[in-house]
């Protein structure tokens, strides 16, 4: 009987062992961040998606596209900062057998420094975000090299919206592309990149509304949630409760700091399980839903018609022997959220609601509006055997994969296209009542 017991608590001990969980050695991380997740972890490659048609060659390329990964605003910083403040708390909290984190990731967290900019240069782009549109630059231009040679100031458009990381992003991009090509002037008429940054009914009503974040608040009180925040207490074997701002702040730290590129994660991420991510996603997913997506359709379906009416015009003109051999605009995740509202994409039955997370709904901005997310819409013009005129269509691209939703697996033929796009010709900002001034 002796020896019964033995056994079984020799088992015990060792199958507490062989289970522990490690993030340091975990093979396949969760690597989901929603809009903040890096644009390598989702992202396609347009040089093999890239749809090729016989008889057809591109004519004219637009393009969308978010900014690259940037630093966190000044107030997440300083919360962010708070939370490493208390580093020794955490990392003593195990060296006295509270914490269950693994030796290897409390060391890890330990050893490791953040890069200075990330918090004390707000808002400004990151290296990486400055790679991600220099690397999507080069492929364009590896995936066109016909129709992007020997470029000429009247072949091209490049136009940054607000702020000075859009303006990195737009450099970066025309640097992939190639170095001798020019930007447009500074300008501060948003209205195809970013026309709710001055609409001030939107400004009012939507994004200084605090009401607007109500399924948020209420996904906060749901056992989802706090059975999240009672684990991470549990795991770092604290004394204290961490307050919703000390949680965003860890996975800010965990997020901002991670390097898709490299496929480097950051030594915070250990903090959470796969389960309190997929929470902390969500939050983002409702966020977006309700500020930029489908739960304000009223507002992000007139936003989002302008960039697509742009497109519709930029490639009539190409298709009458005139305009651009490639546009492109670079935006705020708030536009490519608007854009996929306006083409009626990644829609859920239902609403998204704070009371209850569908693991199976469509809108996850984790795949949508990453950093550096974008749309890409390809110009084809096609011989037609037997007659002497062309015919045209037009490839889209999400992300730099064919947007298999819209039309013919991603590619419309000119008639599909103009009866999708033309109504968005009469898009306008009236209903904006005033122009808000205050930009930020």
């Amino acid at each position: 009987m002796k020896y019964l017991t033995l056994t079984v608590l020799i088992w015990f001990y060792v199958k507490n062992v062989l289970t522990l969980e490690c993030y340091w050695n975990t093979e396949c991380k969760y690597k989901y961040f929603g809009s903040k997740t890096p644009y390598e972890t989702v992202r396609g490659d347009i040089r093999d998606s890239v749809i090729r048609m016989e008889g057809c060659e591109a004519v004219s390329i637009w393009a969308i596209m978010r900014h690259g990964k940037r630093n966190p605003g000044q107030i997440f910083a300083r919360h962010m900062q708070h939370i490493l403040e208390h580093k020794d708390v955490i990392v003593s909290s195990y060296e006295v057998g509270n914490s269950s984190l693994c030796a290897q990731d409390i060391e890890n967290i330990k050893n490791w420094n953040v890069d200075v900019p990330v918090l004390t240069k707000p808002n400004e782009i990151a290296e990486e975000g400055y790679q991600e549109l220099l690397r999507i630059g080069n492929r364009i231009n590896e995936a066109f090299p016909e129709l992007l040679k020997e470029l000429q100031a009247k072949d091209y458009l490049f136009l940054p919206g607000f702020g000075q990381h859009l303006k990195e992003s737009a450099r970066a991009f025309v640097q992939g592309l190639n170095k001798k090509l020019i930007l447009e002037n500074d300008t501060d008429d948003y209205q195809i990149v970013a026309p709710y940054l001055t609409c001030g009914k939107y400004q009012l009503e939507v994004r200084r509304n605090p009401d607007i974040y109500h399924e948020e608040e209420e996904y906060k009180k749901t056992a989802d949630y706090l059975n999240m925040k009672e684990r991470i207490v549990r795991k770092l074997g604290l004394n204290f409760t961490f307050s919703n701002q000390d949680i965003t702040a860890i996975y800010d730290l965990c997020r901002y700091t991670w390097n898709g590129i490299s496929n480097k994660p950051c030594p915070w991420c250990a903090v959470f399980s796969t389960e309190d991510l997929q929470v902390l996603e969500y939050i983002d997913d409702l966020r977006h839903y309700y500020r930029n997506g489908y739960g304000v359709s009223q507002y992000s379906k007139r936003f989002g018609q302008l960039p697509l009416a742009d497109l519709l015009r930029k490639f009539e003109q190409v298709k009458n022997g005139k305009g651009k051999k490639i546009v492109s605009y670079f935006t705020h995740a708030t536009m490519m959220d608007m854009i996929l509202v306006v083409l009626n994409l990644y829609k859920d039955t239902k609403p998204l609601m704070g009371a209850h997370k569908d693991i199976n709904r469509k809108w996850r901005t984790s795949f949508l509006s990453t950093f550096t997310s974008n749309m890409i819409a390809v110009l084809n013009r096609c011989s037609n055997p037997g007659h002497d005129e062309y015919f045209y269509n037009v490839a889209f691209y999400w992300n730099e994969k064919p947007l298999l939703d819209l039309c013919n697996k991603g590619v419309c033929s000119w008639q599909e296209f103009e009866d999708i796009f033309k109504p968005f010709l009469n898009a306008t900002i009236d209903f904006c009542e005033f122009k808000w001034k205050n930009i930020d």
